[in-house]
């Protein structure tokens, strides 16, 4: 099953890794990561809904590298993530719907759709899985943290560089998350997730925009809309 196959189940988007393991600064849990961290989840929790897209890119132990572009739309635990793949000369889409009580997952290529209950939110997570919330607000709970460096990007805007370490970094695939905040906005821009098997993964925020009206039949997957698709459903 390949990460985007994972997406209908947990939502791992961020699994990633790298040859060396970083380790924990001294000063485990730095103050001033945590006021940053703090503020990036206050300032998500006032956002009725969030409209993004994004880029993911893969690159492996071997030097080979992969770019996928997408968008997702969140209110609440609701979600819809698009991922663009290109075969061949086409640009095929993979959706990844979520209404709160069920998923679905959508191949364009092989015009099939899965369904399945939604993730119990009270029962204890994948280890390994990152929401689509963990995404836009990580809080610093679950981790050790530390301020890096504050620095001006080519286009003048201010960011705050934080890196991240597991409290139990067993049976997780990445040792290390590098965040990068927004100073002004608190908004999460980057994410690259630090793993064990030689590979990195950034997820690059390209536009952000909270509290677009956006109705719940967004989050939920429309036949009418895909003649002739492929049904498997595995719900109970």
């Amino acid at each position: 099953m390949n990460s985007l196959k994972k997406i209908a189940l947990s939502i791992p988007i961020l699994f990633i890794a790298v040859s060396a393991f970083a380790q924990p600064p001294a000063n485990a849990y730095d103050p001033k990561a945590k006021a940053i961290l703090e503020e990036v989840s206050k300032t998500a929790k006032t956002y009725t809904t969030i409209t993004a897209t994004f880029s993911i890119t893969i690159k492996k132990a071997d030097g080979s590298s992969d770019v996928k572009n997408g968008s997702i739309v969140m209110k609440g635990l609701k979600y819809k993530i698009t991922l663009e793949t290109k075969i061949k000369d086409a640009v095929k889409k993979e959706e990844y719907y979520n209404d709160g009580k069920t998923t679905w997952t959508y191949s364009e290529k092989d015009n099939e759709v899965t369904i399945d209950n939604a993730p119990d939110s009270t029962k204890k997570k994948n280890p390994n899985s990152i929401s689509p919330s963990d995404i836009f607000s990580f809080d610093g709970k679950g981790f050790k943290y530390s301020f890096v460096k504050e620095m001006t990007q080519p286009d003048g805007k201010v960011v705050q560089l934080i890196d991240l370490f597991p409290e139990k970094p067993d049976g997780k695939n990445y040792h290390t998350i590098h965040l990068t905040v927004d100073k002004v906005k608190k908004q999460v821009v980057n994410v690259i997730f630090v793993g064990k098997d030689g590979s990195t993964t950034t997820y690059a925020v390209k536009t952000f925009t909270p509290n677009l009206p956006v109705a719940d039949t967004v989050f939920q997957f429309d036949f009418n809309a895909h003649p002739g698709v492929t049904k498997t459903d595995l719900r109970d």
